[in-house]
């Protein structure tokens, strides 16, 4: 990432050999190029942060549906981010640290198809009428 030298004037950077590249605004078309690059690196950073922004939004949306048990679609696809290199070039990687995922509960059945459970007054009943009908069978 390009910065600006103690003095506050002077663009630099270092680079891959940790080289210290740098240009003075009295350089003319180097310092402009220099700029022009920073001005590109310092957009990218506005535009990854929105586009995180965007999908956490759209990610906590889907997933309050998914938490709630309601029908949802497919998990956004994630975005990559947008890097600026000190030479200009600009490029897309994954984001890092990754952007989270959507997580689907496992669901336990409850409601109308839910895992039958023993049901203990029917029991009780049948018990109940077993005995009655035995002991008054004319009835």
């Amino acid at each position: 990432m390009m910065q600006f030298d103690k003095d506050g004037v002077t663009l630099f950077y270092v680079d891959a050999n940790g080289k210290k590249i740098s240009h003075n605004y009295m350089e003319g078309t180097a310092y402009d190029e220099m700029l022009n690059v920073r001005s590109a690196q310092i957009q990218a950073i506005r535009e990854n942060t929105q586009t995180e922004a965007n999908y956490t939004t759209a990610l906590g949306n889907l997933q309050a549906s998914v938490d709630a048990g309601r029908p949802h679609d497919a998990a956004p696809a994630k975005p990559l981010q947008k890097i600026v290199s000190d030479n200009g070039e600009v490029s897309y990687t994954p984001f890092v640290p990754p952007l989270p995922d959507l997580v689907i509960p496992k669901t336990i059945p409850s409601g109308p198809i839910a895992a039958p459970t023993v049901d203990k007054q029917a029991i009780m009943y049948n018990m109940i009428l077993a005995m009655f009908r035995k002991m008054f069978p004319e009835a």
